[in-house]
């Protein structure tokens, strides 16, 4: 519900990804002691409305706002486990195979709900990203989320793209051998 037409960003001044091995093997053992009837416990998310002054410079994104009646947020806390998440759910879509379906939901349709909306064949947006182009956002859409830019210094490295690269590799480790079945109870 957290996703229901919102777009999240992460605003400038915010530190970037910063979680290590122990902080996502806390996250992981978390989900591995939930029973199939529970929810895993978020936290507090601190969001703050966007004003319109700010996101109509958002030249990828103005589109989703003015068009589809999405709502833009900063995210003030909690952009570690939201960073966390949606690395979770990219690497749960690229686990599944193209014919399956997790909770009756397709690859492109998880996607388009958490990831990544395609305004036209060659362009769209990032449900949840960094405010301004930066290093952090040209790692998370390009090797997170697999998809070309043309912006920032892609092959830019940084403390924080390193971390999203770490948790990438972690999440596809421990999904690399989850049947269906597994993969629908971490989904």
């Amino acid at each position: 519900k957290l996703f229901t037409e919102r777009l999240f960003r992460i605003p400038d001044y915010q530190r970037g990804y910063s979680w290590q091995e122990k902080q996502l093997q806390e996250f992981w053992s978390d989900l591995e002691q939930l029973e199939g009837d529970r929810h895993h416990y978020l936290g507090v998310l601190t969001l703050e409305a966007v004003e319109q002054s700010v996101y109509k410079t958002w030249q990828e994104d103005v589109w989703l706002i003015n068009s589809k009646s999405f709502v833009p947020f900063h995210v003030v806390d909690g952009q570690q486990r939201l960073t966390t998440i949606i690395i979770l759910l990219q690497c749960i879509i690229e686990q599944m195979k193209a014919d399956t379906r997790l909770n009756y939901s397709t690859r492109e349709e998880i996607q388009s709900r958490f990831i990544y909306i395609g305004k036209d064949a060659t362009d769209g947006s990032f449900l949840f990203g960094y405010e301004k182009d930066n290093p952090s956002y040209e790692c998370l859409k390009t090797k997170i989320h697999k998809k070309s830019s043309n912006r920032y210094s892609a092959g830019e490295s940084t403390i924080y793209t390193k971390n999203l690269l770490a948790a990438k590799s972690f999440f596809v480790e421990k999904l690399s051998n989850f049947t269906l079945e597994l993969l629908q109870q971490v989904f």
